[in-house]
C-alpha cells in the first residue's frame, strides 16, 4: 500500500496504465488496480453518454410536441410487405416511408378551398371505352384474341373497337380527311398537294440536318456505295466511322397489306450507310435504333404511336423496323439493318482483304413518302376533336397575320396596320420563315399554321404584337425586334 501511494501522483500523469518493471508481488498488484480503475472510468463515461441521450430525447419530445416524426418498427414493415405497398431491398426506403407518412399527415390538417375540382379522371379518357356488360353469343373468339394484343405502348386498356369504328378508321377515311391538298392515294401512287409539297421537303430538310449534318463522324453523299468507296479510300478518306448518304427512289414493296388497293411501286426514301468497326458494330446498332424511334416520336403528335418493331430475319441479316400504330393498321416508316460482311461492297485488292474482316455496316432507310402519310395520319386522328395539329417543324407554313380591329378606326389607321404587316411579313420571309397572308379562319385550319400573329392600333404606338399557339390557343406578347428569335426557336 504504501508503494501504491508513491505511484499514485505520477499516475495521473498519464491517460493509460504505467508498467513499473519492480521485483516481487508488486507488479501484479499494481496490474490489478489499474485494470479496475480504467474499466470504472469507461463504465462511468458511458452511464454519462446514455443518461444525456435521454435528456436530449426527452426535450426533442417535449419541443415537437404531437409532430413527432413517426417510427417505423419491424411489425409496420411486415404489414406493408404483405400488402405489397413497399419493399425494403435498400435502407433508404425506411427513410422514405417515414417522410411519406409525416407528409401524408400534414396533409390531413391542410385546408382545402371549396371551390377546387378534381382532376380529369382516368375513365373519361377518350382512349378507353367501357362496353356494357351484357351477356353476348355471338362472341368470335378470334376477334378477342386480336383486340387483346393490341397494347399500346403507354397504356394498359387495350381500347375495344367495333367494325363500325373500324371501318370510320380505315385509310381511305383518314386521307379523305387529310384532304388532296395534303396528300393523296391514286393509283397507288402518292400525290401530294400544294401544302404536302412543302410537308414533304420540310421532313426531307428536318432529316438531312439531323443524320448529314450533325453527327460526329464524316458522312459524304453518294450514288453508288462501291464508287463512292473507292475514291474515298484512294484519298484516304476512308476513316473510321464514316457514313454514305443517299436520297433517291426506292420500289421495294413497304406495308403491302395496307392498302386494298394493292402495292405502291415506289417511294421516296433516304438512306445512310454507315461505316463502323466491328466490335462498335453492337452499339452503333443498339443507339440508331433508340435515336430514329425519339426521331420520329419527337415529330408526332401522340409519341406512343411510333414503336420498334420486334427484330426479325431477313437473308441472315438483322433488321428492325419502326412503324406507327393505327386502329386500321401498322405503317412502317423506317427500317434498320445490321451488315456484319461488307467484303464486296469494298474495291478487291490484296491489301485490303484483311482490313475489310474487321468493318460492319449498319443501315438505316426511311421513307420519306410513308413519314408524311404516318404524320398526317396522327395529326388527325388525336383525339375526337375536329382540329388537326403537326409539328411547327412540319408545317408548310409557320406563321399567318390578323389585324385586330377597333372602334372609331379610319381609312388611315387600317391602311397603316396593313402596311405593318406587310413589314412584318417581309423581315419573317427574309429569315427564312414560311408565311402566309389570309384573312380567313378557314385557310388558317386548312393549313395547319402553327402560330398567328396578331397586330391593333397599339402595336403601331410600341412595337408589341400578340403571338398565337393554335395547339395551346395561348397568346403571348411579343415586340418584333424578337419576333424572328420567338418562332425560330420554337419552329427549327
Amino acid at each position: 500500500m504504501a508503494l501504491l501511494r508513491r505511484v499514485k501522483p505520477a499516475y495521473r500523469l498519464f491517460d493509460e496504465g504505467v508498467i513499473f518493471l519492480l521485483r516481487g508481488n508488486a507488479v501484479p498488484s499494481f496490474r490489478t488496480f489499474n485494470s479496475s480503475t480504467v474499466f470504472a472510468r469507461q463504465q462511468q463515461q458511458q452511464q454519462q453518454s446514455e443518461s444525456n441521450n435521454e435528456v436530449k430525447e426527452n426535450n426533442n419530445d417535449s419541443r415537437l410536441g404531437g409532430d413527432k416524426r413517426p417510427s417505423i418498427d419491424e411489425e409496420t414493415i411486415r404489414r406493408l410487405e404483405r400488402l405489397a405497398l413497399v419493399g425494403f431491398e435498400f435502407k433508404q426506403s425506411k427513410r422514405v416511408l417515414e417522410e411519406a407518412i409525416t407528409f401524408a399527415e400534414r396533409l390531413r390538417t391542410a385546408h382545402i378551398d371549396e371551390t377546387v375540382r378534381p382532376m380529369y379522371s382516368t375513365l373519361e379518357n377518350d382512349y378507353i371505352h367501357l362496353r356494357d356488360d351484357v351477356v353476348r353469343h355471338d362472341v368470335d373468339r378470334r376477334e378477342i384474341l386480336r383486340n387483346a394484343a393490341v397494347l399500346e405502348e403507354e397504356y394498359f386498356v387495350a381500347p375495344l373497337m367495333t367494325s363500325k369504328e373500324k371501318e370510320t378508321m380505315s385509310l381511305e377515311a383518314v386521307l379523305k380527311t387529310v384532304g388532296s391538298h395534303f396528300l393523296s392515294l391514286s393509283e397507288r401512287i402518292f400525290l401530294y398537294g400544294p401544302q404536302g409539297k412543302l410537308l414533304l421537303r420540310n421532313l426531307e430538310e428536318h432529316w438531312f440536318s439531323h443524320c448529314v449534318t450533325m453527327p460526329h463522324y464524316n458522312v459524304f453523299p453518294c450514288d453508288t456505295i462501291a464508287d463512292t468507296l473507292q475514291q474515298l479510300r484512294s484519298n484516304s478518306m476512308d476513316m473510321l466511322p464514316f457514313a454514305l448518304v443517299t436520297l433517291g427512289t426506292s420500289k421495294s414493296v413497304w406495308n403491302e397489306s395496307l392498302l386494298s388497293v394493292g402495292k405502291v411501286p415506289s417511294h421516296r426514301i433516304a438512306k445512310i450507310n454507315v461505316f463502323v468497326d466491328a466490335s462498335d458494330s453492337k452499339d452503333l446498332l443498339h443507339k440508331k435504333q433508340r435515336e430514329r424511334k425519339v426521331w420520329w416520336r419527337k415529330l408526332a403528335q401522340h409519341p406512343s404511336r411510333f414503336v420498334l418493331a420486334e427484330a426479325k430475319k431477313t437473308r441472315n441479316l438483322d433488321v428492325t423496323e419502326i412503324e406507327a400504330q393505327f386502329p386500321f393498321g401498322n405503317i412502317i416508316v423506317e427500317t434498320i439493318t445490321h451488315y456484319p460482311g461488307v467484303r464486296k461492297l469494298y474495291p478487291q485488292t490484296e491489301n485490303n482483304k484483311d482490313n475489310v474482316m474487321d468493318v460492319h455496316m449498319v443501315e438505316h432507310i426511311a421513307s420519306m413518302d410513308w413519314g408524311c402519310l404516318a404524320l398526317l395520319c396522327d395529326s388527325h386522328m388525336l383525339d375526337k376533336s375536329t382540329r388537326a395539329y403537326i409539328h411547327p417543324k412540319l408545317c408548310p407554313y409557320k406563321i399567318t397575320f390578323h389585324i385586330g380591329k377597333q372602334e372609331n378606326e379610319t381609312d388611315s389607321d387600317i391602311e397603316d396596320l396593313n402596311r405593318f404587316v406587310l413589314y412584318l411579313n417581309n423581315m419573317l420571309r427574309t429569315r427564312g420563315i414560311s408565311t402566309i397572308l389570309t384573312n380567313t379562319e378557314q385557310i388558317i385550319e386548312m393549313c395547319l399554321i402553327p402560330y398567328v400573329v396578331s397586330v391593333d392600333k397599339t402595336s403601331l404606338k410600341n412595337g408589341v404584337v400578340h403571338v398565337k399557339n393554335r395547339s395551346t390557343t395561348l397568346s403571348e406578347a411579343v415586340h418584333i425586334t424578337d419576333l424572328v428569335k420567338y418562332i425560330s426557336l420554337r419552329s427549327f
